[in-house]
């Protein structure tokens, strides 16, 4: 795997070779992300250049919206190793402040594209905005395209929509929503969650569903809505199928939200591990039984459910 070069201080690049960029959160590197990606990567490559991804943290609407929290579809570190796989070059991030936030399209332009980066070409969404009060576009660049020093290139609606409505706004709100199939189909991959496996309670054991309580790794990560769900679990380079149970577990009388998995057909002790757990579709909601009986029944139905839907989905981890 190439190796990215992370710059993060502002700080001018130092490349004399062919520069195409893009500018971007990237939260989720959904289709229409990767359908700019690859087209920066195959135009640095007929040009003999490299690849450019500008990007910001923390997340702008956490700056400009007080008290406000995004929970992200990547973390930080998930994002960075995606672009990796896919050939980016270099990740230039930039802190985004409330100072930051005012700058105007036209300066961002001089101080960052030109000046500090020196880029050669700029490839953008359709619906990409940058600059105070996102006065910077792709029509924006075209009018100004005189006075620019590189070159621009707008990727088009239809090349990347194609018939969804992607973007990781419209994302986010599937996985809320438990729409993970459709969360999926705009991502280009299942969206997961990453988290080390602790101690429970024992219940599920008790009937004949022993579970995996899962202590998240990254707290700004979304969590689908409430219920049970058909999932693939991945750790030491192995994978398996399950279900999921995300809510407050109120046959139990459960007092805080907690994410369980329970793995089919796994006999070993996998405490203290780390998993990764591929959400492909919600079953039902949760609900409050009258008895451990009634949950286990269900358990059963839900299981038999889970089980279908992984054998008749084509699933890429």
């Amino acid at each position: 795997m190439k190796k990215v070069k992370v710059i993060r201080d502002h700080s001018n690049l130092e490349e004399n070779s062919y520069l195409v960029a893009t500018i971007g959160y990237f939260d989720g590197i959904h289709l229409g992300h990767k359908e700019i990606v690859k087209r920066m990567i195959t135009d640095a490559k007929l040009n003999n250049g490299k690849t450019v991804l500008i990007t910001f943290w923390p997340h702008p609407r956490t700056v400009l919206q007080e008290n406000t929290s995004v929970e992200l579809i990547l973390s930080e570190s998930q994002k960075i190793n995606l672009l990796k796989k896919m050939g980016i070059d270099i990740l230039y991030e930039i802190e985004f402040t409330k100072e930051f936030s005012k700058i105007s399209a036209s300066a961002f332009i001089k101080e960052y594209l030109e000046n500090k980066l020196k880029i050669n070409k700029l490839i953008i969404g359709y619906n990409h905005c940058f600059g105070h009060n996102r006065e910077g576009n792709y029509r924006f660049l075209k009018r100004n395209k005189e006075n620019l020093s590189f070159e621009i290139e707008e990727v088009k609606k239809k090349e990347i929509d194609k018939d969804l409505k992607i973007s990781s706004s419209e994302i986010r709100k599937k996985i809320t929503q438990g729409k993970m199939r459709d969360a999926g189909k705009m991502l280009g991959y299942p969206y997961h969650i990453r988290g080390k496996v602790v101690k429970g309670n024992g219940i599920g054991k008790n009937i004949n569903f022993p579970t995996a309580n899962i202590s998240l790794k990254n707290n700004n990560k979304i969590i689908p809505m409430d219920g049970v769900y058909a999932v693939t679990i991945n750790f030491d380079k192995r994978n398996f199928n399950g279900m999921a149970n995300i809510g407050f577990r109120p046959t139990v009388d459960g007092k805080n939200r907690t994410v369980e998995i329970h793995i089919f057909e796994l006999i070993e002790d996998i405490y203290g591990l780390s998993l990764k757990i591929n959400f492909i579709k919600h079953i039902r909601n949760e609900i409050k039984f009258d008895n451990l009986k009634e949950l286990e029944l269900q358990l059963n139905k839900d299981k038999f459910k889970a089980t279908k839907i992984l054998q008749n989905e084509e699933v890429r981890n």
